[in-house]
């Protein structure tokens, strides 16, 4: 078990650095050793709906994951939560990504000096014309969905 937990972990930090890997793991993959990676490091119940790889292009793929990946930290650095859902649902027109946890929640009206995460993602979904929004409330746990079109090349 500890075994395991060391080789997701590794596999994680090393995805992390080199997300190029993306072209040869998929999207799906990538997400699922995030996943992995927060059970093994923190202890956290995932819950996840991946699904099949999306035809998708390189660049779509690695905002995606960058988002996710970025939706992720903040759960384990700020909302205490236990539980996280990750979902990736494709349809005909377009990919939604979902980081849903149970942690503290926030008021995501408040401004965040200094923390540029949100506005990353925000960035990195509207650079391939899709939408972001971000539900939290204290007590209440954060969602955070990305919507890019199926063809956003």
């Amino acid at each position: 078990m500890l075994a395991e937990a060391g080789l997701a972990e590794m596999r994680a930090l090393i995805l992390e650095l080199r997300p190029e890997s993306l072209a040869a793991e998929g999207l799906v993959g990538a997400l699922a050793r995030l996943a992995s990676a927060l059970r093994a490091r923190h202890r956290l119940a995932v819950d996840e709906q991946l699904g099949d790889e999306p035809d998708l292009p390189l660049p779509t793929k690695e905002a995606l994951y960058r988002v996710a990946q970025e939706a992720l930290n903040n759960v384990v650095k700020h909302a205490r939560a236990t539980h996280v859902a990750l979902s990736l649902i494709a349809t005909d027109d377009e990919i939604e990504l979902l980081v849903r946890d149970d942690g503290k929640g926030f008021d995501p009206t408040a401004g965040f000096p200094g923390h540029l995460g949100l506005q990353s993602m925000r960035e990195r979904i509207a650079q391939l014309a899709g939408s972001l929004t971000l539900a939290s409330a204290p007590g209440e746990g954060t969602t955070v969905r990305a919507h890019v079109p199926r063809r956003s090349e």
